[in-house]
């Protein structure tokens, strides 16, 4: 675990971030969030402010409210950091599609100012949250790093370009960086275009449900606790420089079976209708997790089950 250490973390109001936000502030690290709290996530301003309101703020954290993109934000650090988790994107496959050359400056260029951040002040690590879109529709299964990229969105790409930029900074300035390719996270406080949150919100309201395309397309879907406690068994390993990890559960489902369980959990009446495939879907997400197992020790524990009760009970508790 980590400790005793001023951290950055970029997206740290958002979901995977306040997640982390929330595990590592209770080990004595002075924390410094940054985002931008746009409009794509509505009400994340104020769940963030619900989860710090046990915490001193002028002992535990600073929260700046700016864009990774204006150069002005990084003027606001105080802290000397050691460990850097960036976190921040814009996310949404299907948003990308609409948004290319919004959703790619914003990803890519931020990356870029974070790693030149990180080399003009020294800092210990960086931790870049990439993302299991930069496969593509897999070749084989379960799919391990060395799989060969074929993205097919321009989320996906922008993932992808930022580990590029990593892995130069790496080999070129032996900047102390990792990524990470996150598989379907979800769990408490998950973003409002996610489909587990639509699902059970839509079902809790007697709402029919739509499954695009024939719902056996399978994903490896990953609680957000699991993806945390990979960021930080990275953070504290120099054996993960340079590296880049898949952060999956590896155990896949079908869409049509997660529904099932989400219908029993809810204990509504079945309701749902097909629609076409979305363009930027894959088929299949499927993790090979032998290398953050063997490496970082990384191994989830909350199965699928486990999981949609506790983000169905946040769910209740927080929502309408």
């Amino acid at each position: 675990m980590i400790t005793n250490s001023n951290i950055l973390i970029t997206g740290g109001a958002g979901f995977i971030g306040s997640h982390l936000f929330e595990e590592l502030i209770n080990y004595n690290n002075y924390i410094t969030v940054i985002d931008n709290f746009n409009d794509y996530y509505e009400g994340k301003e104020e769940r963030f402010q619900k989860l710090t309101q046990n915490f001193e703020r002028e002992k535990g954290y600073t929260l700046i409210r700016g864009n990774l993109l204006d150069d002005s934000t990084y003027l606001r650090i105080k802290k000397q950091i050691d460990i850097i988790f960036h976190l921040a994107a814009q996310a949404g496959v299907r948003f990308s599609i609409e948004n290319a050359g919004e959703v790619s400056h914003n990803n890519i260029t931020s990356t870029v100012k974070i790693l030149d951040y990180a080399i003009q002040n020294d800092v210990n690590k960086v931790v870049y949250a990439s993302s299991s879109s930069v496969y593509g529709n897999p070749l084989y299964t379960p799919v391990d790093e060395e799989h060969p990229k074929s993205p097919i969105s321009p989320y996906a790409v922008s993932k992808l370009t930022g580990e590029i930029y990593a892995d130069y900074y790496h080999r070129e300035y032996d900047l102390p960086v990792m990524s990470h390719r996150f598989y379907t996270v979800y769990g408490p406080r998950g973003r409002p275009d996610m489909a587990i949150r639509k699902f059970f919100n839509l079902i809790s309201h007697n709402k029919e449900i739509t499954i695009y395309g024939d719902g056996e397309q399978l994903r490896d879907f990953t609680y957000v606790s699991d993806i945390v406690n990979g960021l930080i068994l990275s953070a504290d390993n120099d054996k993960a420089n340079g590296e880049v990890f898949n952060l999956g559960c590896s155990n896949p489902i079908s869409v049509n079976e997660l529904v099932d369980k989400i219908y029993k959990i809810v204990d509504k009446p079945k309701n749902v209708r097909y629609g076409n495939k979305k363009k930027g879907d894959v088929r299949v997400t499927h993790s090979d997790i032998t290398k953050a197992n063997k490496i970082l020790g990384y191994e989830p524990k909350i199965n699928i089950d486990n999981g949609l009760k506790r983000t169905y009970d946040w769910q209740i508790e927080n929502l309408d």
